[in-house]
């Protein structure tokens, strides 16, 4: 059978160390995905693909194992992990759709509001959404009333690094925790003056006000889950992994980039005696599948996203955010190095899929 092309649109970082002759080790699983099903793994950035042009120049691995420039016939499906949040970016993109392309996770920057109000339509996953509002003051004097803690946070993501915290410690103080400078500030403050306070704070763009999640801990620290939910060789979505992510000590955030650590999910587990580690894992998992199946049927070719879902303290899993460009690297971190491989191979499987249906065959 002759091999086909699938198109790997990779961030700019990746195509620099390309372009300086490095050989990053993520794509040596993609590699792999391709050998098991007969593709062959052409990297690019949405520049090389123009509208209306046959062919694309992209990077491909020789017989010899080096990646080289190429210019080929444009891939027929194409797997989107770049970095694109620009009108003219998403303008294109559609345009490369009508031609009959088809490109999977094609959009991949959704905001936290968007999401939210999308999952809220689904009375099955309503229990596990924490109460998210958009950042005014208006509204941010109401959640103080409603909940003691909060969380407001960019609506499109920075790795938590401009995440905001307070705590309503009584009737007339509150405690608020926000990043200055690659620091952590705490300051106390009468409550009349949070919401003006954290207006002073909030930066460009959109943020959302959520209700701050009671997360278990591990070893003191706070932890949630990522989970990485993907669409398979037989288009059917699946959990491929799940990993914790545990706060640094005396912070809130867990991301990774934010100095959160990456621990085996079952070990955390394993450490809580008082829930059925069987139980939480399963329905972790039930709930991840519901939420990619659901978003999955509001938005166009979405089939590889990274969810965060956070345990309370009696086991039950509770929605934070949904990321559509994973990046993974909590399984390498956590020595997962078996799972960190079939979150590349997956997606190829996924695209194999596509190709097939799409020939007919």
């Amino acid at each position: 059978m002759e091999q086909q092309y699938i198109g790997i649109i990779i961030s700019s970082q990746l195509y620099r160390e390309l372009d300086r002759g490095k050989q990053p080790e993520i794509l040596a699983f993609y590699e792999e995905g391709g050998n098991i099903n007969n593709l062959i793994p052409v990297y690019l950035r949405l520049e090389e693909l123009l509208p209306g042009e046959p062919e694309i120049t992209g990077y491909v691995m020789n017989s010899n194992g080096v990646y080289l420039k190429n210019t080929i016939p444009k891939p027929l499906v194409i797997h989107n992990r770049g970095y694109h949040c620009s009108k003219d970016a998403k303008k294109q993109i559609k345009m490369l759709l009508a031609e009959g392309l088809i490109i999977f996770n094609e959009w991949n920057q959704y905001g936290k509001y968007k999401t939210h109000k999308l999952l809220m339509e689904c009375v099955d996953i309503r229990p596990h959404l924490p109460e998210t509002v958009r950042f005014n003051l208006g509204n941010m004097v109401e959640m103080m009333g409603k909940h003691s803690e909060l969380i407001i946070k960019p609506s499109n993501g920075t790795f938590g690094k401009r995440n905001i915290r307070a705590t309503r410690l009584n009737d007339t103080e509150c405690l608020l925790i926000y990043p200055q400078n690659d620091l952590w500030l705490e300051e106390m403050l009468p409550a009349e003056q949070l919401p003006l306070k954290i207006k002073s704070l909030v930066t460009s763009g959109m943020y959302i006000i959520q209700e701050r999640i009671q997360l278990a801990e591990y070893n003191n620290n706070p932890f949630d889950v990522r989970v990485t939910v993907q669409r398979n060789g037989f288009g059917e979505w699946q959990v491929t992994g799940m990993v914790g992510k545990v706060a640094k000590t005396g912070h809130f955030v867990t991301n990774v980039a934010s100095g959160g650590a990456s621990v085996v999910f079952e070990d955390i587990l394993r450490n809580l005696p008082h829930l059925n580690e069987r139980q939480v894992v399963a329905d972790v998992e039930r709930l991840s599948l519901r939420v990619a199946k659901h978003l999955g049927d509001q938005t166009p070719n979405f089939a590889d996203i990274g969810l965060d879902v956070g345990i309370t303290m009696d086991g039950f899993p509770m929605f934070i955010e949904c990321n559509a460009r994973d990046l993974r690297l909590a399984f390498r971190n956590a020595l997962m190095f078996e799972t960190w491989r079939e979150t590349y191979i997956t997606p190829i499987c996924y695209g194999k899929y596509l190709l097939t249906k799409r020939n007919g065959q």
